[in-house]
């Protein structure tokens, strides 16, 4: 039988050997992205709605609602968009208020593929919103510690979107909220 001081080590232990577990396997999908082929047919309405099943009970848990409004399809990777809208949905769901709501909207513009992603959270200081996309780089450490993770899921975004061709980044963040835009050129 352990002592408490024991167990809560070996907790520590336990999460920070699934934290480092977790960015090994980031850091590999991260150095093997240019590899993957891009040549499936996405349809973001039916991918969007797969995350927010896988989501949701996380969403329940916190109160948040999940919306989509729009559809588009373009050629890529499945696996990897599949992540990067995991990753942004996952995002806006954990630092968003309870009772909050996270929002998605696909719609072309000019020759551009674009998808917007809405929380109503805390919004992220303008000093950091260049960073977010940086590996390692948090904006509340508090925050983060307790939902876990290695400072990679919006690298992961950023590089993914590029891989694509695309591009992503914050549009607006306020204490109301966050928008940040994905844009993928239609070819």
């Amino acid at each position: 039988m352990f002592n408490k001081e024991t167990a809560d080590f070996l907790r520590l232990l336990r999460e920070q050997t699934e934290r480092l577990s977790q960015m090994s396997k980031t850091l590999l999908e991260m150095s093997s992205l240019h590899s993957v082929p891009r040549t499936d047919l996405i349809q973001f309405g039916p991918m969007i709605e797969e995350i927010f099943t896988d989501l949701a009970p996380l969403a329940e848990e916190r109160g948040i609602s999940l919306e989509r409004y729009g559809d588009a399809e373009m050629n890529g990777s499945d696996t990897l968009i599949y992540r990067l809208l995991f990753n942004l949905t996952e995002n806006a769901i954990k630092y968003n208020r309870p009772g909050g709501s996270v929002k998605i909207f696909i719609f072309h513009q000019a020759q551009n593929l674009m998808i917007r992603i809405i929380d109503s959270g805390f919004g992220i200081p303008e000093k950091y919103q260049q960073s977010i996309f940086h590996p390692f780089f948090r904006v509340d450490k508090s925050r983060s510690m307790i939902y876990g993770g290695a400072g990679f899921g919006l690298s992961l975004v950023w590089e993914i979107a590029n891989v694509h061709g695309g591009s992503v980044w914050v549009e607006k963040s306020s204490e109301e909220g966050t928008s940040i835009i994905v844009k993928f050129p239609l070819k």
